[in-house]
């Protein structure tokens, strides 16, 4: 029997699914909860979150950075830098220096950011920012996707996923003998553009939702790249990749849909399984993704 629990957090729809007999009371509960810490941990829309003192200056200790700020640099490295998490003060001056809901105006300026390996340093006292802001929402959701769907998986001893917000990471099989979770891609207009089964993690990111307009009447999008430090104008509108963790979908997807073709092309020297639809919906597959 399948069990969902659904709720909001990191300002997304979450979705939590197991298959089993019973429905799983604490395990989902212990799910949630695991959603709202990591939300006051990395918002940076919270002041006491670790990301905002970071960007206050303050050295921070904390075993959960320990965890997730090497992820965060090997991103950086792996795409070639097309994943920056440092990106915060392009964000703010395009306007996105606040919740999306209320999210208005600002004027873009070219503000690449500093490479990470010499900004972000870990001294015996602890995490600091030798120069620029964080931002890590472009690697948390997913990476708390995966240990939200770890964590029901090993809790029920039964199959599980995870959705937040598009970020999908599953674990064992939908049905016996499926290898995995039959997962649909939808295309700009809501057409179904390719479903199949996947076995680990599917992430999606688009240009065309979180979008407004700037101070003097253009379009800006919260998806900025590090090589101009402007909201990326990209011949893709949406980006699909299929990776082992939800983690590595999500900045792979993030990547591709910034680098554009050039970002298609790493992600296929990688061997990354990428999916990118142009606004027409036309695909560009890179040779690792699995055909419908």
């Amino acid at each position: 029997m399948e069990h969902i629990e659904s709720f909001r957090a990191m300002d997304t729809g979450i979705d939590l699914i197991v298959i089993a007999d019973e429905r799983p009371m604490l395990p989902f509960l212990e799910a949630r909860l695991l959603f709202d810490q990591q939300e006051e941990r990395f918002s940076r829309f919270r002041p006491s979150s670790l990301v905002s003192r970071l960007n206050r200056g303050e050295t921070v200790a904390d075993p959960w950075l320990d965890a997730i700020l090497p992820l965060a640099l090997a991103a950086w490295e792996t795409t070639d830098g097309l994943f920056n998490p440092l990106i915060l003060p392009a964000l703010a001056a395009a306007g996105y220096d606040r919740t999306f809901s209320t999210v208005s105006g600002g004027a873009p300026v070219p503000l690449p950011p500093p490479d990470p390996r010499t900004a972000i340093e870990r001294t015996t006292a602890g995490w600091r920012l030798c120069e620029g802001r964080l931002d890590l929402g472009g690697i948390v959701k997913g990476w708390t996707a995966d240990l939200a769907a770890e964590h029901l998986a090993a809790a029920t001893k039964a199959p599980a996923m995870v959705n937040a917000g598009g970020d999908i990471r599953c674990i064992g099989e939908e049905a016996p003998g499926r290898g995995g979770w039959e997962l649909t891609v939808e295309g700009p207009s809501g057409e179904t553009a390719w479903s199949g089964i996947v076995a680990g993690a599917l992430a999606t990111s688009t240009t065309l939702r979180r979008r407004w307009t700037t101070a003097d009447g253009r379009t800006a999008h919260h998806l900025i790249d590090p090589r101009t430090g402007l909201p990326a104008a990209s011949p893709f509108v949406q980006v699909s990749v299929i990776a082992p963790t939800c983690r590595e979908a999500e900045t792979w997807a993030k990547a591709v849909l910034i680098g554009g073709h050039e970002g298609l092309e790493l992600a296929a020297l990688r061997g990354v399984a990428a999916f990118a639809l142009a606004a027409d919906g036309s695909p560009s597959p890179t040779p690792s993704w699995t055909a419908p």
